[in-house]
């Protein structure tokens, strides 16, 4: 794949804003990052598990973000969020199919983590937000119906091995890698 200069979105930050300090020293840090090699590749595999568990969930629309650095006043600083994939339109669980539409929610957010950590051991699998977003999910079941009695932390690390021996299946993660070509396209890296 040929180089090319990572695109960080700042849309919102002024022309004298950028030429601050403060603001350099983020976005060089996050260009730091971005520019690490081997980062790109498993962020976009990351972004592209998630999309391909999502797809099997019903997922037929999503939309790519690149990374991007917006100030935050709450804070007095920047933010910089990687680039990422939303779901638009995932379908609620059908009738009588709820525990297979959740096990495959749950897989869509532990993939990330889990692709990421098999192709870079040594991260953490940038998935912390992943797992807080599943987390909240199992909270809000558990509180619309307390009969379900969800207990995150097994669902989890379910999840999280559902996906692993998945994996192992070679198809598998050959669609995630062609996936994640597309996703770098759509992210501008």
């Amino acid at each position: 794949m040929q180089y090319t200069v990572p695109t960080i979105n700042t849309d919102g930050i002024s022309e004298q804003e950028k030429a601050l300090p403060k603001f350099q020293s983020f976005y060089q840090g996050m260009m730091a990052q971005l520019t690490r090699p081997g980062f790109i590749p498993v962020l976009c595999a990351h972004e592209a598990a998630h999309l391909v568990y999502l797809t099997m969930a019903g997922l037929t629309e999503y939309d790519p973000h690149p990374a991007s650095i917006h100030y935050d006043v709450k804070i007095d600083d920047y933010v910089g969020d990687m680039a990422g994939v939303k779901a638009k339109d995932l379908p609620p669980s059908q009738e009588g199919k709820f525990w297979e539409w959740f096990s495959l929610i749950g897989c869509a957010l532990a993939a990330g983590g889990v692709v990421a950590r098999k192709l870079d051991p040594s991260t953490d699998g940038g998935d912390e937000d992943d797992r807080n977003r599943f987390k909240a999910l199992c909270d809000h079941l558990n509180e619309e119906n307390p009969k379900l009695l969800i207990n995150f932390e097994e669902v989890w690390k379910r999840a999280q091995q559902y996906v692993l021996e998945d994996l192992s299946n070679p198809e598998m993660m050959q669609t995630i890698e062609k996936q994640a070509l597309v996703l770098r396209r759509e992210f501008g890296l």
